[in-house]
């Protein structure tokens, strides 16, 4: 590799560390921050503005919460009871929104469907909803419906797989379950 420090350095020199250069410009992650936080658009409908998958957004957005410092006195209950889960707390880390924009952000995140690869049965996809405390990672692989843009999130070891845009056969036999046609096109059970 010829002259690969000296691109490397080039690159510093640019404000990059090298790889791939972002997908989004300063000022559309800027724009898809100040959205996300507002809480008036889903994460959905910024990649829509933003012509890129949602996979793309998610992977730019700060999804770090800043915690104000406690006031009050917390007394402390031997045996509190469990809390009672709504349909807003979260069905993987149980998470509870504490404000309407969270709650706006919650819901959306929760609408959609996160395909992993079941542990417990090879060859099967699990389907999991994740808010934004507890959703995987990259790598992820966004698929969508080819007339709405609507669809399941895969993770992990299935998005790999999923890189090049073939899905493997335990994603179509779930696509196929949940009412999708997978081939020519892909579309959502909504256009079908």
């Amino acid at each position: 590799m010829v002259n690969t420090g000296d691109g490397l350095a080039a690159a510093r020199a640019r404000g990059r560390k090298g790889g791939r250069p972002s997908k989004l410009s300063s000022d559309q992650i800027e724009l898809a921050q100040r959205l996300y936080d507002a809480g008036e658009h889903t994460v959905a409908q910024m990649a829509g503005m933003l012509k890129v998958p949602r996979t793309t957004v998610y992977g730019h957005l700060n999804k770090r919460v800043d915690i104000a410092p406690v006031t009050q006195e917390i007394t402390v209950v031997a045996d509190p009871p469990a809390p009672l889960p709504t349909s807003r707390t979260c069905p993987t880390c149980g998470h509870e929104p504490t404000t309407r924009a969270e709650v706006a952000h919650q819901t959306a995140d929760l609408a959609v469907a996160w395909l992993h690869a079941d542990p417990d049965h090879r060859g099967t996809v699990a389907s999991r909803h994740h808010c934004r405390h507890c959703e995987p990672g990259q790598p992820s692989f966004d698929v969508a419906c080819s007339i709405c843009g609507d669809g399941p999130i895969l993770a992990g070891t299935l998005a790999e797989q999923a890189k090049n845009g073939n899905l493997t056969e335990p994603v179509q036999r779930w696509l196929s379950a949940a009412g999708w046609t997978v081939t020519p096109d892909r579309l959502c059970q909504g256009h079908a």
